[in-house]
């Protein structure tokens, strides 16, 4: 019997503000017969840990350069703070929930994606997803944070847009969900409602989509080249804005919708 997997990833900036609503519609979900699947960041309160802590971090080409120090940090603020906070969210709307990070299992096997000019930053090398199989089984609403499994136990960072890519390819998931600190995608400065594949790659070209948006609808296009017919990019409060986001669809899809 086939599953029906959905994907959330929640992004860092948005992590901490995550309404009510975000939760009950995770519970709505469940109830309506689908698997969520959550995958987080936790980008703002690590660079807030990074400062106390006093120490460097830059960014390339929107990923973070991670360094051994920037790697515990990271660690212990997704997995000892972000993780938590939303595994006990989800309870308090009656949800069981279990935290976990890639390299529990390990679910992703990674190698050093650029180690001269990223540093602990993972590249897939296998995804295996029987772990979550087996939660999820169980009733439990898996957590995930961003951290992978490297070479004889080591860990890595990975862009959490592109972990959660992974996770919807290897479960074959019908849908991605992208909450962000931002309401969707903008173009002239009004959200689309819905666009294609395609139509965002020229987006990318032409300028349209920049910055950080840029890793996030390139995983996006990732997760659309699997099973997933759809993804949504959509706030954390998006219930009470009444903005449901930005939905992009395989070009194929939108012909014979």
């Amino acid at each position: 019997m086939s599953r029906s997997y959905v994907v959330v990833k929640c992004g860092g900036a948005a992590v901490d503000e995550l309404s009510k609503e975000f939760y009950e519609r995770i519970v709505h979900m469940r109830e309506s017969g689908k698997i969520p699947v959550i995958v987080h960041g936790g980008g703002r309160s690590v660079n807030e840990m990074l400062e106390k802590m006093q120490v460097k971090s830059t960014f390339v080409n929107g990923l973070r350069r991670t360094s051994k120090e920037v790697l515990d940090v990271a660690d212990m603020v997704f997995n000892g703070k972000v993780n938590p906070m939303i595994c006990s969210n989800l309870q308090g709307v009656g949800l069981k929930s279990i935290g976990l990070s890639g390299c529990d299992g390990p679910m992703i096997q990674a190698e050093l994606l650029d180690e001269e000019n990223l540093g602990l930053v993972g590249k897939a090398v296998s995804v295996d997803c029987s772990l979550i199989d087996q939660v999820t089984s169980l009733g439990l609403t898996p957590v995930i944070s961003p951290l992978v499994a490297g070479e004889n136990g080591a860990r890595l960072n990975m862009n959490a847009d592109t972990a959660a890519a992974h996770y919807a390819q290897a479960l074959q998931a019908e849908e991605v969900m992208f909450v962000t600190n931002v309401p969707g995608i903008l173009k002239d400065e009004k959200q689309l409602d819905y666009v294609t594949d395609q139509e965002v790659k020229d987006m990318i070209t032409d300028g349209t989509v920049y910055g950080g948006m840029i890793p996030k609808v390139e995983a996006a296009l990732q997760s659309l080249e699997g099973s997933v017919q759809k993804v949504t990019i959509i706030g954390g409060e998006e219930k009470q804005t009444g903005h449901s986001g930005t939905t992009i669809v395989k070009t194929m899809a939108s012909v014979h919708s």
